[in-house]
């Protein structure tokens, strides 16, 4: 056992010894246990670097170096077909894919290595590897440091330096080593140009320095080029940057196209719109668009007093093609509605031209006689807060076309609470809501009162569509108006005011009479075209529980009539919705002509409404309080009975959109 030991001692100082031997770093593996034989001791020297010539460097230049390192046993001898495996911090790539090699029969390893980048300037770090029979060995870190090259562009050559404007060819060079001629790979070269585009823009040279993009005649701006381009080459580490020149044909523009994609629809000069509109058309040669070319632009059909390009001109004009080949034309209206056609011709060739199309004069201000009201119902349920109706205002000018999109309509209100304002489409309509809530009028009546800037109707009498207050006659004048709470056609004390602007005519004007349609105030007049225009509507805020007019006597006759109102001063009918109907009940007792006999019941009394609404419109005649209980067709109802006999009765059902209420009356 003792012997043991002193042999595990003597094994350990041995291998001790021998791994202190050597050119390089070794490895001994030990023993595996008692009684085991020592693993093969493996030598490597430190790293190499040489460079072409063979010198050993530490600074590797875009040329490149090679890596060396040698594989000994215990006994010096070399070690072939070991796995050296090299590794760095960066900056270089090796000659194969891993950086792996083996070694010779002279147990020597080496591998090419280059810069990844001709500009780097940075040091690095530099290991290899060596694995054989189980055992890995690897070197202590090699320090190297990178040189940039100076590299010169050569062999610079354009395809073909005259171009038709937005023709393509090729440009070709090599990169190669300012001081060894040596082509360089890796080298970045990026191409500018004074007009044109380039695919790539930035190219790596590869396969021995060559260098290969395609330069284009078209600017960065997609606009064509022309004339004497620059081209130019540099980068990074590029010792001088090169030019070459190209020659570009001109432009020869050969397509023109009318480009504004919506319809054009002008307002006339006092539609309270834009006071102009700009149509597009773009230039193009060989689909690209063409800048600073001459194109003429003139009118062909259009209303007489429309001007373009600037004001009050209607004469032919010559432009330019801006930046991107369009051409923008800006139409003035005047105050004639109608089509318009402008055409633009290429002054180069009068053969390529084109004429816009979708363009009128059209939309002008809301005229007198132009708007409309008109509402999903008008009377509302007074008992509740938010039954709703719906106003719609429709408005046009005085040709007849809707109004310009977005004009604003007011309104105000009695009571309830109205919308206060809507913009109109592109029909010349909107709508707003008006809404039951307090204040709530004792009589139950509401006014809505609506108003929008436009213009006075007139006589055109010397048909030039323009008011002129020497030549044209005012319709009705109108000047400042008020919300005629009442409806007595006059204001009064407490009654909303709307004071209009004093216009450009003549003031203290005669005033068109007050209407409940078109209120008025006398005295506010002038002969100035500019106006509010206003229409009220009267809304009734019933009750649900009915007032029944004409049955009072408690008898009636073989046809009778009643009135069904919505309130008790009897100014508005029942709610829109509410239905009225007439039940016959048959109270003569039938003895067959024997009094003796039992009585029966008889089913011959029939009751029919002949006249009125048995369901009330939504929407309904509602006249002045004066007026309104004697207006026959509503609330007025005619039952028409069959049948019946003294004694029988009729059951009278009012049914409100929330309650039902009946009487009973007897023939």
């Amino acid at each position: 056992m003792a012997h043991k030991n002193i042999f595990k001692i003597t094994a350990l100082a041995a291998a001790l010894a021998l791994t202190g031997c050597g050119g390089g770093d070794g490895y001994f593996g030990g023993m595996a246990d008692s009684g085991s034989v020592a693993k093969q001791v493996i030598n490597i020297s430190n790293v190499q670097l040489l460079d072409p010539n063979g010198a050993v460097v530490q600074t590797i230049s875009a040329a490149g170096a090679l890596a060396k390192v040698k594989v000994t046993d215990q006994a010096g001898k070399a070690i072939s077909s070991a796995l050296v495996t090299f590794s760095s911090t960066g900056g270089i790539e090796f000659g194969s894919s891993n950086g792996a090699v083996l070694t010779n029969a002279e147990g020597e390893a080496t591998i090419s290595i280059k810069p990844t980048d001709a500009a780097d300037t940075g040091s690095y770090q530099l290991t290899a590897t060596v694995e054989h029979n189980d055992v890995s060995v690897t070197t202590a870190k090699y320090n190297f440091s990178l040189q940039a090259v100076s590299i010169i562009l050569e062999n610079v050559q354009v395809a073909d330096s005259k171009l038709n404007s937005g023709a393509s060819t090729n440009i070709t060079l090599k990169t190669s080593d300012a001081n060894t001629k040596i082509n360089q790979n890796n080298v970045t070269v990026d191409f500018t140009a004074s007009c044109g585009t380039f695919e790539p823009a930035s190219v790596v040279s590869s396969n021995q320095g060559d260098v290969t993009t395609s330069y284009k005649a078209i600017g960065v701006d997609g606009n064509l080029c022309e004339g004497a381009q620059k081209i130019t080459m540099m980068g990074s580490n590029i010792a001088e940057s090169k030019t070459i020149e190209v020659n570009i044909a001109a432009i020869e523009a050969n397509s023109l196209l009318y480009t504004s994609t919506d319809k054009v629809n002008l307002g006339i000069r006092r539609s309270g719109s834009a006071s102009s509109g700009q149509i597009e058309f773009t230039l193009y040669a060989n689909g690209v668009p063409a800048a600073n070319k001459e194109v003429s632009v003139e009118l062909l059909r259009a209303p007489e007093d429309l001007s373009f390009l600037k004001f009050n001109n209607r004469n032919k004009q010559t432009v330019k093609s801006d930046s991107a080949g369009k051409v923008i034309v800006t139409l003035y209206p005047g105050d004639k509605p109608g089509p318009v056609e402008i055409k633009a011709t290429l002054v180069s060739n009068a053969n390529v031209f084109a004429v816009a199309k979708n363009v009128a004069v059209s939309t002008g201000r809301v005229t007198q006689n132009g708007l409309s009201l008109s509402v999903s119902k008008n009377v509302l349920q007074n008992s509740i807060d938010g039954d709703t109706a719906t106003i719609t205002a429709r408005m046009v000018d005085r040709t007849g076309n809707p109004v310009p999109k977005g004009t604003v309509i007011s309104f105000v209100s009695e009571g309830g609470s109205v919308t206060p304002n809507c913009t109109s489409d592109d029909n010349g309509t909107c709508t707003v809501t008006l809404t039951t809530q307090y204040p709530r009028p004792l009589n139950n009546r509401v006014t809505v009162l609506a108003y929008v800037e436009g213009d006075k109707q007139y006589v055109d009498v010397n048909a030039n569509n323009t008011y002129e207050s020497t030549e044209d006659t005012l319709v009705s004048n109108i000047g400042s108006f008020f919300l005629d709470a009442n409806e007595n056609n006059q204001s009064d004390v407490g009654e909303y005011i709307y004071n209009r602007s004093i216009g450009t005519g003549t003031t203290s004007m005669d005033c068109a009479v007050s209407t409940f349609k078109q209120p008025n105030l006398v005295g506010t007049c002038d002969n100035g075209l500019d106006a509010i225009i206003r229409q009220q509507l009267v809304f009734g805020f019933a009750e649900d529980t009915p007032v029944i007019e004409g049955l009072s006597s408690g008898t009636v006759g073989a046809t009778f009539s009643f009135q069904v109102y919505g309130n008790s001063q009897k100014t508005v009918p029942m709610p829109s919705g509410t239905k009225v109907s007439v039940e016959a009940i048959d109270n003569t007792e039938d003895t067959g002509g024997d009094a003796s006999a039992p009585a029966t019941t008889s089913s011959s009394c029939e009751a029919e409404i002949v006249g009125g609404h048995e369901t009330v419109p939504d929407v309904i005649n509602l006249l002045t309080p004066s007026t309104f209980a004697a207006q026959s067709s509503v609330p007025h109802y005619v039952v028409q009975t069959k049948g019946c006999q003294r004694g029988d009765e009729f059951k009278i059902t009012v049914q409100a959109p929330n309650t039902a209420t009946s009487i009973r009356v007897r023939r």
